[in-house]
């Protein structure tokens, strides 16, 4: 299996997609959230790029059909209706709606993969579950870092070197990896039994703590506490195996 994994989301415009599974990672916070939502009942979770666009598919829906999510440098979208707290996204607040979701990171890249096999959200914690997934499809893969507002975050890359190793390990798959894939696997190898701590001494994890997520640092670092496996449908992202009609 080919590996290709991009530390920020810059140069992953220019891969070849064509045939391939395409694993979106955002641990800080927005693969968490979509996985908070779909445990909680959310029919699907629509990733937008932007706020107006976020909008404009919200009021398409119907607001009784769905719940507008989002924010900036991360705190809540003034006048939406949740922020990007996976601690939001309740049975009470989302079950049985469609999730439409914007955040600084993580939801632009799903707009960049329709050329791709398959795409599926990543966080840690649904990694045993993405990391089966890919071992099952077999294709070749492109593993993409949400990154902070551009720039390299910890907590990504050790993400993605955790479903790297386990690849490997649990499913003993031969891997061609790229220089990036074997960094990110070298800093999970080196950081596996402290990836709660590396995370909030990260940059982004601090960030998050100074403006009072930390419980949401803290969450989403447990790894397989979240055992659903989104993948785009459509547009969607709802669990493995299922299809919610708007």
């Amino acid at each position: 299996m080919k590996i290709e994994l991009f530390l920020t989301p810059l140069a992953f415009g220019k891969a070849d997609l064509e045939g391939k599974s395409v694993v979106i990672i955002d641990v800080l916070r927005s693969s968490t959230t979509i996985c908070a939502a779909l445990t909680s009942g959310a029919r699907g979770v629509i990733p937008t790029p932007g706020q107006s666009e976020a909008v404009e598919m919200w009021n398409r829906i119907g607001n009784d059909m769905a719940v507008l999510a989002g924010e900036r440098s991360g705190r809540k979208i003034e006048n939406f209706m949740l922020g990007n707290s996976p601690a939001e996204f309740t049975e009470e607040a989302v079950g049985g709606k469609q999730v439409v979701l914007t955040t600084t990171n993580g939801t632009a890249i799903f707009s960049q993969t329709s050329s791709a096999e398959t795409v599926i959200a990543c966080g840690l914690v649904n990694m045993s579950r993405v990391t089966a997934k890919c071992a099952e499809l077999g294709h070749d893969l492109v593993i993409v870092c949400a990154g902070t507002e551009g720039g390299f975050s910890i907590e990504d890359t050790l993400c993605g070197g955790m479903l790297i190793s386990g690849l490997a390990s649990q499913f003993k798959i031969s891997e061609s990896l790229n220089d990036a894939a074997s960094l990110a696997q070298l800093l999970y190898r080196s950081n596996k039994t402290a990836l709660r701590q590396t995370i909030e001494q990260g940059e982004h994890g601090r960030y998050l703590a100074s403006i009072g997520f930390s419980h949401d640092v803290a969450g989403a670092s447990e790894v397989d506490s979240l055992p659903v496996l989104p993948m785009m449908k459509d547009g969607r992202l709802v669990p493995d195996g299922q299809f919610a009609p708007v």
